[in-house]
């Protein structure tokens, strides 16, 4: 994910705040977010559980899926509320978190 947000330009990155910003305002665009974001956690189960040869119905494998998309959804919100954000800061920033297990502020 990184990867591929480090090759967006500028003009790209302002173009995913605006389209966030949108889709946080209009309540229809929101509902088809996350009705792709679900197909999208299903082909994260998919491909993890090939790569570790198990079921992509297994629960672990779809808990990962869908934290994976929960930080997504999070930084997607974030970004589109926080003009100034840097978008590639925030997908790292989110994932590092994820990957240590979500310590919170604090802890």
């Amino acid at each position: 994910m990184i990867s591929g947000v480090e090759e967006l330009s500028d003009g790209e990155l302002a173009t995913v705040r605006e389209r966030d910003q949108l889709i946080m305002s209009i309540p229809e665009l929101r509902a088809a977010t996350l009705k792709n974001m679900t197909g999208t956690m299903k082909l994260i189960a998919e491909m993890v559980a090939k790569r570790i040869g198990c079921s992509p119905d297994d629960m672990a494998v779809r808990t990962f899926a869908g934290a994976v998309i929960g930080v997504n959804i999070s930084v997607m919100l974030h970004y589109a509320e926080h003009p100034d954000a840097d978008f590639k800061q925030l997908l790292d920033t989110a994932l590092g978190q994820l990957e240590a297990g979500l310590p919170l502020p604090g802890e």
